[in-house]
């Protein structure tokens, strides 16, 4: 497991990122009820779902007399609650933004606009600002398959799928049928052999 475990740059293509942002009490409660509202109802997830970019993302909300303490250790006095926001993308971190704030602007609007000086997605160069005065560096991650990027495991899900039915459908085929089959398949399939491996710098 060592070999997977890196800091906020990940061990090969997937990166960390994590902003953490203070709420009030009434913008708290407002984001745990729209928080239930995409988990209950997946079809709200698609768009980011669907995103190439984007293996994991995950907001959690932290009332601030709900943080761990460890034994012996005073509870902390905090005027707000928490918004964490958590996720790995692929890629550099300003197209990333770029890009999730302009497909993703309106469920980003909705939940953290009630976080403190939260400037709206777009224009996205203050969002950027925004995020950079709340990001907070991992000190560990973990990546199961960390040379992959979400575009190589679904390119990856794919050749399997056709692989599987040409082997079903090629049990009965001659020997000279078979190999044109099989030529047919690995030309199909070129463009769907993903790289695997640390980011190219």
């Amino acid at each position: 497991m060592a070999d997977r475990a890196r800091n906020k740059d990940g061990l090969g293509k997937a990166v960390t990122f994590n902003v953490i942002t203070p709420m009030n009490r009434f913008g708290t409660c407002v984001v745990r009820l729209l928080l239930w509202i995409f988990d209950r109802w997946k079809r709200t997830q698609n768009t980011a779902k669907a995103l190439a970019f984007l293996p994991f993302v995950h907001w959690v909300v932290i009332k601030r007399d709900r943080f761990p303490q460890l034994e012996g250790q005073p509870a902390e006095k905090l005027n707000y609650d928490y918004l964490f926001f958590l996720s790995t993308f692929n890629g550099p971190w300003g197209p990333y933004i770029e890009a999730f704030a302009d497909v993703l602007y309106a469920p980003l609007d909705a939940v953290w606009f009630w976080s403190i000086r939260y400037p709206m997605a777009r224009p996205v160069g203050p969002l950027k600002t925004y995020i950079k005065r709340n990001q907070v560096e991992s000190d560990h991650s973990y990546s199961a398959y960390p040379g992959a990027s979400v575009r190589d495991v679904r390119a990856g899900l794919e050749v399997r799928r056709e692989l599987e039915q040409f082997a079903r459908d090629s049990r009965d085929l001659a020997p000279d049928k078979f190999a044109t089959e099989f030529d047919r398949l690995l030309m199909s399939l070129q463009n769907k052999l993903g790289s695997f491996g640390p980011i190219p710098k």
